[in-house]
């Protein structure tokens, strides 16, 4: 199985925009708050974790850059991917997990008391936030185990060829062979147009 460079920036891209998404949906909502009978009060992800937002960006980020990176700057998008896939997940998890405290600044502006709400009800964008976060991370995860094939470097080398002299009798022999350029490439995998472009920035011929 091979991930090529195109597929892991889309990846990254996608992954970075169902974070965004999902994030500025309502993850929790409060009821059954003091001094506000029968009103609800709502709180989006970027408002439970703050740090959502951020990371989508970053995964978004990582995702553009990953198409120019040469060899050490994959390994640190790669590892920048990682990062905002695990802070994702965790901040999503956590924000579902313990909603009082993840939406305790809405209801205490609401209220104006630091008393907390009756009831929490947690939505299903948090989970979704959390898939899009463990697919930031797999995207990394599969840059570090596939990057360093998408380096391509090619080379020319000489193959011999056979021509043939015509003798003073009129027959053709072999006069030996002769060296012809043949092109020779040393990558397991075909060119995607990314490395294509590389290629060509480079001054060498991708064909």
């Amino acid at each position: 199985m091979m991930i090529k460079r195109r597929t892991a920036v889309l990846w990254a891209i996608a992954a970075g925009a169902i974070i965004l998404g999902t994030g500025a949906q309502t993850w929790i909502e409060s009821s059954q708050i003091s001094g506000l009978p029968g009103n609800a009060v709502t709180t989006t992800g970027n408002e439970a974790a703050a740090v959502v937002p951020a990371m989508a960006l970053v995964g978004m980020a990582a995702g553009i850059a990953l198409s120019m990176a040469r060899r050490i700057g994959r390994w640190i998008t790669a590892l920048l991917l990682l990062l905002a896939g695990v802070a994702t997940a965790w901040s999503s998890v956590q924000a579902a997990l313990d909603p009082a405290a993840a939406a305790h600044s809405q209801v205490s502006e609401a209220s104006g008391t630091t008393a907390g709400a009756g009831v929490y009800a947690v939505t299903v964008w948090p989970w979704l936030t959390l898939v899009g976060g463990i697919l930031l991370f797999l995207c990394g995860l599969a840059v570090l185990l596939f990057g360093r094939r998408w380096a391509t470097t090619r080379r020319y080398e000489a193959a011999p060829a056979t021509r043939t002299a015509t003798t003073a009798s009129g027959t053709e022999s072999p006069a030996g062979p002769t060296a012809g350029p043949t092109a020779a490439s040393t990558t397991p995998e075909d060119l995607d147009e990314i490395d294509a472009w590389d290629e060509l920035s480079r001054g060498q011929d991708p064909t």
